[in-house]
């Protein structure tokens, strides 16, 4: 019924109002089109491409999280590796004392403290302090030398040196070391 009503106006109307008539339709037509079709897609594909790029930015940060734990599950190997070389007797005041031995440096040291934290999987992280007195360049070079062994792994966390202005040629210095040492079972 309305088909043949719309017929019956369409033929009633002469060229010049059927052309602007059609050509509101088509305006009509595009302009829907555009609102409920184009824009939403475009929408859609603007959301795509910014999900897309956070995805990336979130994989490379993934990919570089990885490497850092590749890097660090390497380290952690490697140390456990060479707690296992190790004496099952090794202590980081042992291992200090006979350096210091070796060095002649018994009277040089001021204090000598050891701190021990708990660390994960059966491990505790030592940490020692050294101050040093009236030591010469070479003893504390071999020192430091000898103490630093990947073969113990103790590591120098932090060093300090300073020359000692009223004894020429004596220096003092503040050391501290630590390593990774088996938790003593109790």
């Amino acid at each position: 019924m309305f088909f043949k009503t719309f017929l019956s106006y369409w033929s009633g109307l002469q060229k010049r109002e059927r052309l602007v008539f059609g050509g509101g339709l088509i305006c009509l037509f595009l302009l829907l089109s555009t609102h409920f079709v184009l824009l939403p897609f475009l929408e859609a594909r603007d959301k795509m491409t910014r999900s897309i790029s956070r995805q990336e930015k979130i994989l490379q940060e993934l990919i570089e999280l990885n490497a850092q734990y590749q890097t660090l599950k390497g380290e952690t190997d490697l140390l456990r590796q060479v707690m296992d070389r190790r004496t099952p007797d090794f202590t980081m005041a042992s291992h200090l004392d006979r350096i210091i031995n070796e060095t002649d440096m018994k009277s040089c040291i001021q204090d000598f403290q050891s701190r021990k934290f708990p660390a994960a999987d059966g491990y505790d992280l030592i940490q020692t302090e050294i101050k040093i007195a009236r030591v010469t360049m070479d003893q504390l070079i071999r020192f430091l030398y000898l103490a630093e062994s990947p073969d113990y792994g103790v590591w120098i966390e932090q060093i300090s040196i300073a020359r000692n202005p009223a004894e020429n040629g004596f220096l003092s210095a503040n050391l501290a070391l630590k390593t990774y040492e088996k938790t003593s079972p109790t």
